[in-house]
């Protein structure tokens, strides 16, 4: 049973409901409601035990079955849930091929003003439905009635996805699909078509689908008339400037980073990053004091963009300014990520040249529990530990690794401190567990809605119920990227103790296509866990994900890896679009690159840089794994590494019976 969910006093039906147990289902309903009685015979069945078993029915594809026992309890839900109900109803009618009624179900449904949370659901289920009546331009309201109420940028997409197949995308609508899909010629078709072209949204897509053509003389044009649209304004600046800078039209780009430094909220680190690139090539002295004026200007309502101008001084100012700006960093910003970034790379500089005590000092002044990286805090901590042991200060050493292990637990570092990485077996927080009138009647996909539109820098612990149970919902319906992603936002609220807990974790490191893994893992042997692991940090689950790079699916691989692999294992050159095939070819691509270099750090490390830059880094003898994984050459890929390594870790202390250790 899915506990905390259902009530705590859950009847048979709804345990079997959270178990899945379909023909528990049927044999409950049977003994309540035998064959040869009519539905409208009273059982002893409740209405919600009813409801709870339609959809169930409904999960199983038995529209018919539930339409019919959703009928004779209409009238006896609570008025909360009758709406919700009622949406039901009106899919069996079309599910059971009776259109025409469940246009007019749902026609006078959306006129009572329906929740919010079935908007989007009344809207798409109008829109096939008027679609399959041959009501094109009902069906078109339909379809921008879905977009106007997606509660998803994803759900969004597929409604402007089906406008454009039905011919009905406006303009704006073409261009938000341009944002996402450059390429899309049915979308920019429309929007050429359009004379009046006053919409800053096609501006600025238009002005998009050049930079990524690279034809950066059409996209300054076209990014200069979207600036001036109040929502899209400074994303044109900002890459109008981009495309100034990529024609070599120094000033251009930079009046306009400059004015978006100084004055964005948006764009503003981003512009300073640039600000910083450009210097290299033009402008230096006239940068270096615009970035002085940007750390005293926006030090208060900007604190982020004042560090990152200081550290980029640091960067391209001559000593004299280059430590001032260090001072000032340091003093004034001492727990941003930025000065802490600083104090970590004079630590290691230190510890490279053997100086332990400089170094000790330097991580111990940059570490802060306040800082809000994570692994970099936890980063800190490791090695301190180390530095006092070369020290030969056991005690101080221990000292601070039972803070690591308290204080950031399931961190990669915590991992290289303590076998379980300080997660422990602990149980959901009672504050957590509440009851939800959607999740306890079965209405699944709403409830799991009752914990969208918070986000990470907003959520509270008055959020995290509704966030837990819309996380676990969503782990329920197999749907393990929202269920992770929703994990993140709740993650906001945790305090250590929560994140250490074994089943609050599970929701962010889910068994994920369980039957495909243990497939490939029996078929390649190679851990489990390092699929999940792997798996969870390429595509964060998403089976039909595409990188800018061109990497597919599950595990990223590129085409031509891909390929190479298929026919290693006699499968079809396509067979990588496929989930279970792309996580088979994806653990056998393990198997060689730990067959090449033999330790799981540089493996993973091949299996994002290739081959090539990790034989460079490993030509020495490596005596110090961890130095090893600090020293990588490049930071997307060190960072990968230690994220896949602390994924491996997790889900070794999670799911201990899950495979044996292979030595992989």
């Amino acid at each position: 049973m899915l506990q905390t969910i259902a009530s705590a006093d859950g009847s048979g039906m709804e345990d079997a409901f959270w178990a899945r147990n379909w023909q528990a289902m049927d044999a409950i309903y049977a003994n309540a409601a035998p064959k040869d009685v009519p539905i409208e015979t009273p059982s002893p069945l409740s209405t919600r035990e009813k409801s709870i078993y339609v959809n169930g029915l409904w999960l199983q594809g038995r529209y018919e079955e539930g339409a019919a026992i959703l009928e004779s309890i209409q009238q006896d839900f609570p008025n909360g849930l009758r709406a919700y109900a009622d949406m039901l109803l009106i899919l069996g009618a079309e599910r059971t091929d009776r259109k025409e009624l469940a246009f007019e179900r749902g026609r006078a449904m959306w006129e009572m003003s329906p929740p919010d949370a079935v908007k989007y659901y009344l809207a798409y289920a109008m829109a096939r439905v008027t679609r399959d009546l041959n009501m094109d331009d009902e069906s078109v309201v339909w379809y921008r009635r879905m977009y106007e109420n997606a509660p998803d940028k994803k759900r969004g997409a597929q409604a402007l996805k089906s406008l454009l197949d039905l011919g009905g995308a406006n303009a704006e609508e073409a261009a938000a699909i341009l944002l996402n899909s450059p390429d899309n010629v049915q979308a920019l078709s429309i929007i050429s078509a359009d004379s009046s072209r006053v919409i800053g949204l096609v501006e600025y897509a238009l002005g998009y689908k050049a930079y990524a053509s690279q034809q950066y003389g059409s996209a300054m044009a076209h990014f200069e008339l979207a600036s001036r649209d109040i929502e899209y304004g400074e994303a044109a600046r900002y890459y109008e400037a981009f495309s100034a800078y990529r024609q070599k039209k120094d000033d251009r780009a930079y009046s306009l980073w400059s004015d978006i430094a100084m004055t964005g909220f948006d764009y503003p680190q981003r512009s300073v990053q640039r600000l910083q690139n450009l210097a290299e090539r033009s402008r230096k002295g006239d940068i270096i004091k615009l970035l002085k004026k940007i750390a005293a200007a926006r030090e208060k309502d900007y604190p982020e963009v004042a560090a990152d101008a200081l550290t980029a001084l640091i960067k391209i100012g001559d000593p004299k300014t280059a430590r001032e700006a260090e001072g000032l960093l340091l003093s004034a910003r001492p727990t941003t990520v930025q000065a802490a970034t600083i104090r970590w790379d004079r630590g290691w500089k230190a510890w490279k040249n053997g100086k332990w005590r400089d170094a000790y000092d330097q991580w111990s002044a940059g570490y802060s529990p306040r800082l809000k990286n994570a692994e970099l805090a936890s980063r800190f901590l490791y090695w301190q530990s180390r530095a006092l042991e070369r020290l030969e200060s056991p005690v101080a050493s221990e000292k601070v690794k039972r803070e690591l292990i308290e204080r950031w637990p399931g961190e990669y570092h915590t991992f290289l401190t303590s076998p379980d990485g300080g997660i422990k077996e602990t149980p959901v927080p009672e504050n957590f567990v509440t009851s939800s009138d959607l999740a306890e009647w079965g209405f699944v996909t709403y409830a799991r809605l009752e914990g969208s539109g918070v986000s990470y820098e907003t959520v509270t612990s008055a959020d995290a119920p509704a966030l837990y149970r819309a996380s676990r919902l969503a782990l329920w319906e197999d749907d393990y990227t929202a269920a992770v992603r929703t994990f993140a936002v709740l993650r906001g609220a945790l305090g250590p103790e929560e994140l250490a807990s074994s089943e609050l974790l599970k929701l962010s490191y889910p068994r994920a296509y369980e039957r495909d893994v243990m497939a490939a893992a029996k078929k390649t042997g190679v851990a489990p866990e390092i699929i999940w692991a792997v798996m969870r940090q390429e595509s964060l689950f998403e089976a039909d994900v595409t990188s800018s790079a061109g990497a597919y699916g599950l595990m990223q691989l590129m085409p031509a890896t891909a390929r190479q692999e298929a026919k290693k294992m006699a499968m079809s050159d396509d067979s990588y679009m496929r989930p279970t095939d792309n996580i088979m070819l994806g653990a056998n691509h393990l198997v060689g690159l730990f067959a090449r270099f033999k330790e799981a750090p540089l493996s993973l490390a091949a299996y994002n840089a290739g081959g090539t830059p990790v034989s460079r880094w490993s030509k020495a003898p490596i005596t110090d794994m961890a130095e090893w994984v600090e020293d990588i050459g490049y930071r997307e890929t060190k960072n990968y590494v230690k994220a896949v390594l602390r994924n491996i870790g997790v889900y070794r202390t999670l799911y201990k019976e899950a495979g044996a250790d292979d030595g992989n």
